[in-house]
């Protein structure tokens, strides 16, 4: 499936894929483009939640955490990402 490609091509493709989708899914709710179905498009799910971890050196604090909450739109652009990278 990667060849030659690699993971971090296939990872830039998935990303780009879900965060163009997410900007389509927002622009269809401000703009109400699909009527009442639009919120069933853009209602976010919640896949993966890592709450923030403060680790403190006395000089610095840093923060590390994670949440991925994609909507319908955003799946929807990472499948046509998948497609796109397989094509190429």
């Amino acid at each position: 499936m990667f060849g030659s490609k690699g993971w971090f091509v296939f990872f830039l493709f998935m990303a780009t894929g879900a965060i163009v989708g997410g900007l389509l899914g927002d622009a269809m709710l401000s703009s109400h483009a699909f009527g009442s179905g639009t919120s069933f498009l853009v209602q976010k799910y919640q896949v993966l939640n890592i709450q923030p971890a403060v680790i403190d050196f006395y000089v610095m604090k840093i923060t590390v955490g994670f949440a991925f909450t994609p909507n319908l739109v955003a799946i929807l652009g990472m499948v046509v990402a998948l497609f796109l990278f397989k094509r190429i």
